[in-house]
C-alpha cells in the first residue's frame, strides 16, 4: 500500500512541476507519515477518550503572514552594567575584592603601585598650605616663609636626584659616563640619541644641585636659586619626555623583552607626574615668597598676588589627586562582581577591561530581528522564554543597526525571575501583535508544508468541528516556497485550519488547546 501511495504522491508533484531536490524530499516524509498512520489502523477511533490528540487552529491569513508567533535568540542582561577599563598601565598592588562579591558604588576593588602618586598629593598639600599661610604673610613671618622655601628647594634636588637616579639609570649602561648609553634600542633613533645626550647635561644639574644641597640656606638669594632650579626641573621633564618617546618605539632586543619596556614606560611616565608636580610647587612657593618679600618692603598685603598662589596650589593639589585616582580600581555602580581580571603582581595595560559590575536582579533580555519581522512586534506585547518565563517588550530601536542589518529589541522581566542568569542565551517568542492579526492577505496565500496533509487521492487542510473532529477540505497547491507552498484554491483568508496536519485522519476526535 505504501509503494502505490508513493507513486501516486510522486506522480502528483510532477504534475506540479515539483521534479527534483527538498520537494521529493517533503514527499517522502509526508508518504512515510501516511504510511505509518495506516499501519497503525483504526487505533485512533478506539482510543480512549485520555489520548485524544491536542491540535493547535489559526486563521490561513495569519499563517500567510509567519504564524502568531516569532521565534530568535536572545541573551539576558541585566539593565544596569558597567565595565571599568584601566586609566593607565601599571602593576597591580592590591585586590581588595573577589568574584560574586556585592559592592557599593565607589568601592576600592583593587589598586595599581601608586607611592609616587601619593607622595605627589602630599607634596601638593603642603604646597597648598604654604600659599594659603602666605596669604596673612608679614614682615614676622618672613622668616618662617624662607625656611619653607629652602625646604621646598631641597625637597626638590632629592627629587631630581631619584628621577635621574634611581627611575631612569638603570634603564642605560654607563649613565654617569663620558658615554652614557641607553640599552633600548628604539624605531625613532633620533630619540635614542638626544636622550643620551641629555644625559651628559644632566650630569651636570645633579653637581651643582649636590653642591647647592651642602651650602644653601635662609639668607641666600632664594629668588634667584628657584628661578634657576626651575629651568632645571624643565630640563629633567623634556628628558623625560624625550625617553618616553624613545619607549613608544622601543624595539625587544639583546635581552630586553616587551614586559621590560612596557615597564619601562610606566615607570618614565610615573617619573614624569612627579617631575610636573614638583614643578607646580617650585613655582608657588616661589610667588609667596616673592609676596612675603614685597610684603614686608612695602608693608602692605599684595592680596590678588597671594590668591593667585593659592589658587594655583588648589590646582596642583587637584591635579595629583586625580592622578593618584588613575591607579584606583573602583565599582562605579551599585551591584555583583560578574567580571574581575585583577590579580596582584599582574602587570595591566591602559584602557584594558578589568572589572564588570551588574545588578543581577533587574534583568532584560535583549534580541534582534529582521525589518520584515518588525511588523509583527509593539512596545508592551508580551513573550515567553524556556521555563515558562514571559516578558514584556519595554523598547524597540527605531532604525535597523547598520553593522547587524537587524533592530534590537528589549524585553523587561518581572524581579521574581530566578530561572534566568545574566549571560544567559534564550530563545525568545513574541507573540504576534494583535494589530496585525487582521490585516488582510496580500498576495498568493503562503501556508505551512506541516498544515498539509497528503493523501492517495488528493491534499487536504484539516478544520475542526463544533463536536471536535476533523473536517478535511482539499486544496489544489501552486509553487513550493521553501517549507511553505502556495495554495491556489480551497481555502479562505479567515478559515481556522490545523497548524500540524502530522499523523491526523479525517473524523478523528481532537481537542483544540489554544
Amino acid at each position: 500500500m505504501i509503494m502505490n501511495l508513493w507513486r501516486t504522491v510522486r506522480q502528483f508533484f510532477i504534475q506540479l512541476g515539483w521534479l527534483k531536490g527538498s520537494a521529493l524530499v517533503i514527499a517522502t516524509i509526508l508518504v512515510l507519515s501516511v504510511g505509518v498512520s495506516y499501519l497503525k489502523g483504526g487505533a485512533t477511533e478506539a482510543a480512549p477518550e485520555d489520548s485524544i490528540k491536542s491540535v493547535t487552529v489559526e486563521s490561513v491569513s495569519s499563517l500567510s503572514q509567519g504564524g502568531s508567533s516569532l521565534s530568535v535568540a536572545g541573551i539576558v542582561k541585566s539593565q544596569t552594567e558597567a565595565t571599568v577599563r584601566a586609566e593607565r598601565s601599571g602593576e597591580v598592588k592590591a585586590v581588595y575584592r573577589a568574584l560574586g562579591d556585592s559592592v557599593s558604588a565607589g568601592t576600592i576593588v583593587a589598586e595599581m603601585e601608586n607611592a609616587s602618586e601619593r607622595a605627589s598629593v602630599l607634596q601638593a598639600q603642603g604646597a597648598l598650605q604654604a600659599a594659603t599661610a602666605s596669604a596673612n604673610v608679614s614682615q614676622g613671618t618672613l622668616a618662617s616663609t624662607k625656611d619653607s622655601s629652602v625646604a621646598t628647594l631641597l625637597s626638590t634636588y632629592g627629587t631630581v636626584e631619584k628621577v635621574i637616579h634611581t627611575d631612569i639609570d638603570p634603564m642605560f649602561s654607563n649613565p654617569g659616563g663620558n658615554q652614557p648609553f641607553f640599552n633600548v634600542q628604539s624605531a625613532d633613533s633620533q630619540a635614542k640619541t638626544n636622550v643620551e645626550s641629555a644625559r651628559l647635561t644632566l650630569s651636570l644639574i645633579l653637581e651643582r644641585e649636590r653642591a647647592r644641597t651642602q651650602s644653601l640656606s635662609s639668607g641666600d638669594d632664594l629668588v634667584a636659586e628657584f628661578i634657576k632650579t626651575e629651568s632645571e626641573v624643565k630640563a629633567v621633564r623634556d628628558y623625560l619626555d624625550t625617553v618616553i618617546r624613545t619607549l613608544n618605539a622601543g624595539i625587544a632586543s639583546n635581552g630586553v623583552s616587551e614586559t621590560t619596556i612596557a615597564t619601562y614606560k610606566a615607570t618614565a611616565t610615573t617619573a614624569r607626574s612627579t617631575i610636573t608636580t614638583t614643578l607646580s610647587t617650585l613655582i608657588t612657593t616661589r610667588l609667596a615668597l616673592e609676596t612675603a618679600l614685597k610684603t614686608s618692603a612695602q608693608g602692605s598685603d599684595t592680596i590678588s598676588a597671594t590668591q593667585a598662589a593659592i589658587t594655583s596650589a588648589q590646582g596642583t593639589l587637584a591635579a595629583a589627586r586625580a592622578n593618584l585616582e588613575k591607579s584606583i580600581i573602583r565599582a562605579p555602580i551599585s551591584g555583583t562582581i560578574n567580571s574581575l581580571a585583577l590579580e596582584r603582581g599582574d602587570f595591566i595595560q591602559a584602557t584594558a577591561p578589568v572589572l564588570t559590575v551588574a545588578n543581577n536582579h533587574a534583568l532584560e533580555v535583549i534580541a534582534y530581528i529582521t525589518a520584515q519581522d518588525s511588523p509583527r512586534v509593539s512596545v508592551g506585547g508580551k513573550a515567553t522564554f524556556e521555563g515558562d518565563v514571559s516578558g514584556t517588550i519595554t523598547r524597540i530601536a527605531p532604525a535597523v543597526d547598520p553593522l547587524t542589518k537587524k533592530i534590537e529589541v528589549r524585553i523587561g522581566l518581572s524581579s521574581g525571575v530566578t530561572t534566568l542568569v545574566n549571560g544567559q542565551s534564550v530563545v525568545v517568542n513574541f507573540e504576534k501583535a494583535a494589530a496585525t492579526i487582521s490585516k488582510p492577505v496580500k498576495g498568493p496565500i503562503t501556508i505551512p508544508i506541516a498544515t498539509l496533509k497528503i493523501g492517495s487521492e488528493n491534499v487536504v487542510v484539516f478544520t475542526v468541528s463544533a463536536e471536535g473532529t476533523l473536517v478535511a477540505h482539499e486544496v489544489v497547491l501552486g509553487t513550493l516556497l521553501g517549507d511553505r507552498v502556495e495554495i491556489k484554491s480551497g481555502v479562505t483568508p479567515d478559515m481556522q485550519i490545523v497548524t500540524d496536519a502530522r499523523g491526523l485522519q479525517p473524523g478523528e476526535k481532537v481537542v483544540v488547546k489554544n
